[in-house]
């Protein structure tokens, strides 16, 4: 806001996020005197991106092979390191519990709710309240990480779309080297 507040400093910004005019509020409206101009495409979002090649995803179940699963650690690896110990816990229960879930191949997987994530996260003291919970979610979402949908139920589900062979790599892996 101090850079944009001088006379002859100029800032052009781009933001995709439905909630991107919540990230100010009125005080720094004020004072970045941004000029917002929606430029929606209407072209379907994967049009948008379609020069983006997400490493995260890239050969998760798709027989890309072994450079693609090592493509998809390193970017896997590479998002954990900035994370806190706390998220990289919550992300550890999500991935053994896909693990388990596709180990068992069984027709009728139970869906891990996020009721159940909650719970287990507070037993094991990473979160302390659902919003940390859905904080840690949002980076996981962010990053293609984690995906998340709306049961029957109503209730959140969680899955990761990730190949197994990357997260049992990624659950080895020691962060503290």
């Amino acid at each position: 806001c101090k850079l944009a507040a001088l006379h002859r400093i100029h800032i052009v910004a781009s933001i995709d996020h439905i909630n991107a005019p919540l990230a100010w509020d009125q005080y720094k409206l004020t004072r970045c005197r941004w000029l917002w101009n929606d430029v929606t495409t209407f072209a379907p979002y994967t049009s948008e991106t379609s020069y983006e090649g997400s490493l995260l995803i890239s050969g998760a179940g798709t027989g890309i092979g072994a450079r693609g699963a090592a493509l998809a650690l390193s970017g896997l690896l590479h998002v954990a390191r900035s994370l806190t110990s706390n998220a990289r816990g919550v992300f550890r229960i999500l991935a053994e519990h896909h693990l388990t879930e596709t180990e068992q191949e069984e027709e009728n997987n139970e869906a891990f709710s996020f009721s159940e994530l909650y719970r287990i996260c507070r037993e094991r003291f990473l979160v302390n309240s659902e919003l940390t919970l859905r904080a840690h979610l949002t980076e996981f979402v962010d990053h293609k990480l984690v995906n998340i949908q709306k049961g029957n139920d109503g209730g959140e589900y969680l899955s990761v779309p990730l190949d197994p062979t990357t997260l049992k790599e990624y659950l080895d892996y020691d962060f503290n080297q």
